[in-house]
């Protein structure tokens, strides 16, 4: 096994969701979370120095302006060091400024999104993971284990992913004569989140073998839920030429799905490709959605948490039993 394929299976965690699908997700590199941590660092310098600059037209009034000019840099010194991390993450869905820009995010170690009190607490335990110096027990720790947790990570659960989108082998060119949706089309929302696109890029894995009609059967449920959350209607039959419509049913579900894999996997028209921890604060716009399919008769394919919804009450029931 050469070197970057083992790099790449050593950076890789499947996790599987409650529903039962498999999910997986990348670790963050120690290179990159230090960039993220860098663009934050420069973030945190950045408004020191503007409260300085703020606290110089204080310096006429005397010792009194002087004396608040400091007090104000120490009370913004200490806020920055033990809570800019922790709220960010804590309110930004696991990213900081740092980590958005460089595609980064904390989530619990089963994929879940993270909580205020874990985000927050993990970032408390920063001051230890930097002892003796420069985050030296944090760099052991993380060389220690699998899925490169500092202590803070450790203690409260969590992980850091890279969101970077990392593409599943499908078929070449399964996507070329497809036609992308359009922002027209589809009346409610334009994005769909990154799990559900891997669900879809499963569908159509090189390894994969299914047939067109039960390929068609598993992806209507999913098909459905697109359609539901994008606010896509079918166009009405060309009355002129309309046995073209009604040759396309066969497989209108497959072909639907891969419209919506040409426009926000593929991206044809330069569209950034949504990532499922973006849409957790809109969960209350649609109801939640639970999908279970079998592929074929050996190779079980589970589509679970198709709008990055919590689990239906069938779900719940099933997993009480």
């Amino acid at each position: 096994m050469s070197p970057q394929r083992k790099q790449q299976v050593d950076t890789r965690v499947v996790v599987e969701t409650p529903e039962g699908a498999d999910f997986e997700f990348v670790i963050a590199g120690p290179g990159t979370r230090a960039v993220a941590w860098l663009l934050d660092e420069i973030i945190q310098v950045s408004v020191l120095l503007a409260l300085l600059i703020v606290s110089m037209f204080l310096w006429p009034f005397g010792e009194a302006g002087v004396g608040l000019g400091i007090g104000g840099m120490m009370i913004a010194k200490f806020l920055l060091d033990w809570f800019y991390f922790g709220l960010f993450e804590a309110f930004w869905n696991g990213q900081t400024p740092g980590k958005r820009s460089v595609g980064l995010r904390v989530v619990r170690s089963n994929g879940t999104p993270v909580d205020a009190s874990s985000a927050i607490g993990r970032n408390f335990l920063r001051a230890a993971d930097m002892l003796p110096f420069f985050y030296t027990i944090g760099m052991i720790s993380m060389l220690m284990t699998r899925r490169l947790q500092r202590l803070g990570d450790l203690i409260f659960d969590t992980m850091v992913i890279d969101e970077r989108r990392e593409w599943i082998s499908r078929s070449g060119g399964l996507t070329a004569n497809i036609e992308a949706l359009q922002r027209g089309e589809c009346l409610r929302r334009f994005s769909v989140p990154e799990r559900t696109l891997a669900v879809i890029e499963r569908l159509f894995e090189t390894d994969r073998i299914i047939s067109e009609a039960r390929r068609e059967e598993i992806s209507r449920p999913l098909s459905e839920a697109l359609r539901g959350r994008l606010g896509y209607v079918d166009p009405p039959p060309d009355p002129r030429n309309p046995h073209v419509y009604f040759r396309s049913q066969g497989l209108r579900h497959t072909q639907f799905i891969l419209r919506v894999l040409k426009t926000f996997a593929d991206n044809p028209q330069g569209i950034k490709p949504v990532t499922n921890a973006q849409r957790r604060q809109r969960r209350s716009m649609s109801k939640s959605v639970a999908v279970r399919q079998v592929a074929d008769e050996t190779d079980d394919l589970e589509m679970a948490d198709i709008l990055d919804e919590g689990p239906t009450e069938q779900v719940r029931a099933r997993r009480e039993s």
